[in-house]
């Protein structure tokens, strides 16, 4: 009796031992959407150039691998045919320059895109202004990008909530343009010396605050309605994440995951792949 659980006890041993050295030498086996053993998202660097490496991605990197380190790019191509899942991992490690760069140009790229479109969007809505900044990008580059950066600040917000959201777009833009007529009879009115010139200012004045304050409700609105679609979508996740607390604790349900999750870690077989 004692010799066998002596048995039992050696054959767990060693079973968590090949366990361990197999999770390392694999790095887990792939995980998969809904799976339970699937790591929780971290707001560590799992930036997608780093957490999905595309055939592109791994190019790029092994494109500057081999100018950089000959001899480390000759080996991970071995280890590319021998082992594709430790080869990204190492790649991931040894490319990290590589993966900088690539980090860098997609977010040159998502700018200068953006910038084109902000343009764009000035010419469909304030085309005099855009007129007057396009006639700077060669004649005086400086003051073109000084010109940029002022009209960015002064309709940039109106530019993004148009992108999201067109009717708050035209909120923001008519509130922007009562914004500033606000001002100007403000000014007219504090060296206006008629008394009948400053009813006639203060009149339109009081029009002009009044649809002010309509466009700010409105805007309230739909930051309201916003809010409750994001709700909405909250409370659908509790309740699917809920159920699919109350799956997992099934205890045959775990039974199953716990057999499955044995069986791939110790799964030695070399698999075919038919893509």
């Amino acid at each position: 009796m004692q010799s066998r659980r002596l048995a039992a006890f050696f054959g767990a041993v060693a079973l968590v031992g090949g366990l361990a050295g197999i999770g390392s030498a694999t790095n887990e086996p792939r995980q998969t959407k809904g799976d339970i053993w699937q790591d929780e998202p971290t707001e560590s660097r799992q930036t997608w150039w780093r957490r999905d490496l595309t055939d592109e991605t791994v190019n790029k990197i092994m494109e500057g691998l081999r100018k950089r380190d000959p001899a480390k790019a000759k080996e991970l191509e071995k280890l590319k045919s021998r082992d594709p899942e430790r080869f990204k991992a190492d790649l991931r490690e040894a490319g990290q320059p590589e993966l900088d760069q690539i980090a860098r140009d997609y977010f040159e790229t998502r700018r200068q895109r953006r910038n084109t479109e902000f343009v764009e969007w000035l010419k469909a809505n304030y085309p005099k202004q855009e007129q007057e900044l396009t006639a700077l990008k060669n004649k005086d580059p400086k003051l073109y990008i000084t010109s940029f950066e002022h009209l960015m600040d002064e309709y940039g917000a109106i530019f993004e909530a148009a992108r999201s959201n067109p009717e708050l777009g035209t909120v923001l833009k008519e509130d922007h343009e009562l914004k500033k007529r606000v001002g100007e009879l403000c000014r007219r009115l504090r060296s206006e010396k008629s008394d009948a010139k400053k009813q006639e200012l203060g009149a339109e004045l009081q029009e002009v605050v009044a649809r002010r304050y309509d466009l700010i409700v409105r805007r309230k609105e739909i930051a309201y309605e916003q809010f409750l679609k994001r709700l909405e979508e909250l409370q659908k996740q509790v309740i699917e994440s809920k159920d699919e607390i109350a799956k997992y604790k099934d205890r045959k349900v775990k039974q199953e995951n716990v057999r499955q999750r044995v069986q791939a870690l110790t799964d030695n077989k070399v698999k075919f792949k038919w893509d």
